[in-house]
């Protein structure tokens, strides 16, 4: 176990599933047979458990944590001095890039050692871990006063975060860091050319070919530029916020994948008519190239997470500080919308220490600790009381209308709009090729979508037998 920090905040500012989809072995998630109710192996019952709260209930104990690097366990690790002092319970951790914390996670998980107590997840992993029996349901702990402080209040988290953590009726983790998706748009080119912001795809289809491949502050920009390589990620971010705008859907009531609806052909077509001003290479870019791209001053308009925004606005390497519009998604036919995406705090199943893990995880969720986390790069705050926090206004100040326009992205249009289900990095990969063939020009959007839906039928069946 490391007891140390690690990495360069801003470029670990955030990191997607991207090795889930790609790589990663799924075992044993069927899903028919599978008890949510299931009884520990080990530890104690956290419905049993009697008395005052205390967070030196624990005192003496010490868990195993695993991370993934990212700036929200940066922020708690610089803590674990103080978590120790407040409740005597020592932490060990690992912290790893992403691709090596999920196969190290899943290898834990999977065979019930038990060696980590506690570990970070993605909406994805909630279903995955689940399914198996891997992970720890949470709402025993939060609901027993003997093991979460009165002043938790667990309704302070926003509705839309929490939400994307429950799934069969229970909750498998707390949300610690949120990400909606927002339209950036260079504030020095719109002047420049005469336009306004976009407000509605076909605006902003007009704008990007409008600007494509001028010059601006001595750069040639591209009109545009997103995620588009072929994993799930690319469904979920920029490309969401057209397919949901235009009213698509990815399953009807009846489980049927009907990607391939008119709406979701319709919403496709506008995002490939959007990526024909993205660079060239563009099948090839992750979240981290395209928002480098935009913060090298190299494109004029970006659809991805909103608090990419850390990046942009940092003086010591960005080169549109005080140049973005944070704007809403694009309007389509059905309105605005989009997905979200949140990292989370979970427990294993297996652990032997599982009420010492629970303070660990309550105190890291707590409305002190993700204060103290904003000014670390953890931002969005999943706590409502944070969004107007001094703290908050403070340290988003000069980032234009930014803190207002991620509050109303969270409120009014972020949301998991698509199938919960523990195949589903298998199944978003498989969706994401289609997007990537369309939008390289490799295929009309009625074929691909057609030849995916099938393809994620399948996929998405499987996991019910």
């Amino acid at each position: 176990m490391e007891n140390e920090g690690f990495g360069r905040r801003r470029i670990d500012r955030r990191q997607f599933l991207k090795g889930v989809g790609a790589g990663a072995i799924t075992v044993g998630l069927a899903g028919c047979g599978v008890d949510y109710a299931q009884k520990r192996t080990s530890g104690q019952d956290p419905s049993k458990v009697k008395g005052k709260f205390s967070w030196t209930r624990e005192k003496g104990k010490t868990i195993n944590v695993l991370f993934a690097k990212h700036p929200m366990a940066d922020s708690f690790i610089a803590e674990l001095p103080n978590f120790k002092k407040k409740t005597g319970v020592k932490v060990n951790y690992d912290t790893l890039p992403e691709e090596e914390f999920f196969q190290k996670l899943r290898t834990d998980l999977s065979t019930g050692e038990g060696n980590y107590d506690a570990f970070m997840n993605g909406p994805p992993n909630n279903w995955e871990f689940a399914t198996p029996g891997w992970s720890e349901p949470l709402d025993a702990y939060i609901e027993n006063p003997a093991l979460t402080s009165a002043d938790y209040n667990v309704d302070d988290f926003y509705p839309a975060a929490m939400s994307v953590n429950r799934w069969k009726g229970k909750l498998w983790s707390i949300p610690a860091n949120e990400e909606g998706y927002s339209l950036f748009s260079r504030t020095d080119v719109l002047e420049q050319a005469g336009i306004e912001a976009p407000q509605t795809w076909d605006d902003l289809i007009a704008a990007v070919k409008e600007v494509d491949g001028k010059t601006f502050g001595g750069k040639r920009v591209d009109g545009f530029v997103a995620r588009g390589d072929k994993t799930f990620p690319t469904i979920g971010s920029g490309y969401s916020t057209a397919f949901i705008g235009y009213g698509g859907k990815d399953v009807d009531g009846s489980g049927k994948v009907v990607i391939n609806s008119p709406e979701g052909i319709k919403g496709t077509e506008k995002w490939a008519e959007v990526m024909k001003y993205a660079p060239d290479n563009v099948g090839t870019f992750t979240w981290y190239e395209a928002m480098n791209h935009f913060a090298a001053g190299n494109a004029a308009f970006f659809i991805d997470a909103d608090h990419m925004s850390e990046t942009f606005e940092a003086p010591d390497s960005s080169s549109v500080v005080g140049k973005v519009n944070y704007g809403l998604p694009p309007e389509g036919d059905a309105g605005r919308g989009g997905e979200i995406w949140l990292w989370s705090l979970a427990m294993s199943a297996a652990s032997k220490n599982n009420i010492a893990a629970w303070i660990f995880l309550q105190w890291a969720s707590t409305k002190e600790q993700l204060e103290k986390a904003i000014t670390k790069g953890n931002i969005n705050p999943t706590r409502q009381s944070l969004a107007n926090s001094k703290t908050m206004k403070s340290y988003t100040k000069n980032w234009g209308g930014y803190n207002e326009t991620w509050q109303k992205i969270l409120s009014d249009y972020a949301a998991w709009n698509y199938t919960k289900s523990p195949k589903y990095p298998e199944y978003g990969d498989r969706w994401a090729l289609a997007v990537q063939e369309v939008t390289l020009g490799k295929s009309s959007a009625k074929e691909a979508l057609d030849a995916a839906a099938g393809d994620m039928q399948k996929i998405l069946d499987s996991a019910k037998s």
